[in-house]
């Protein structure tokens, strides 16, 4: 009996060893977006960590971000003296703190990230991305403050996110 126990236990740790997230070069991932520069600067620190770390990691730095951008928008909102730039800034708040709002959607990418689903990770991601480029690439307004560097950064940071999931569903 005590045998057999053994050869489960270590037939489990088999499995689960070769289930352990898959660990990628920084630079491998970081060569697959658009400023690889912006996403070496965003990995450095957790090189060497899991795809999941490095996603969780991302996911927590969007939020940041995003959290930064809100206030950002609150503040430009509470300055603005033209209804055009009122109105634009007004659809950006929107674009991030509605339901199914940026910050909304990237609290179901990190809610699908722990359930393993990286497919809906990805689409996600995909989700935040066009919500914000509705903000800064807003035709009928010409924005001269800083908010299109600040949402530029969540895009960026996202962008990460999205090629993280693509290195995740590659791995299953």
């Amino acid at each position: 009996m005590v045998n057999h126990i053994s050869f489960l236990l270590v037939f489990f740790l088999c499995v689960t060893s070769s289930n352990a997230a898959k660990i990628v070069p920084v630079n491998m991932i970081c060569e697959r977006v658009k400023n690889p520069s912006f996403c070496s600067n965003l990995l450095y620190s957790k090189s060497g960590a899991d795809l999941i770390t490095l996603a969780q990691y991302t996911i927590d730095v969007v939020r940041a971000n995003m959290t930064n951008t809100v206030n950002l928008i609150n503040t430009l909102i509470a300055s603005s003296h033209s209804l055009n730039a009122l109105s634009h800034y007004k659809l950006c708040l929107k674009v991030f703190v509605n339901d199914g709002g940026a910050l909304f959607v990237l609290e179901n990418v990190q809610r699908v990230l722990k359930e393993g689903n990286y497919q809906l990770m990805n689409v996600g991601a995909n989700d935040i991305m066009t919500d914000i480029n509705n903000c800064i690439n807003d035709p009928t307004f010409q924005d001269t403050s800083s908010l299109s560097k600040s949402a530029g950064d969540v895009l960026q940071a996202d962008q990460v996110i999205q090629t993280l999931s693509t290195f995740l569903l590659s791995d299953n």
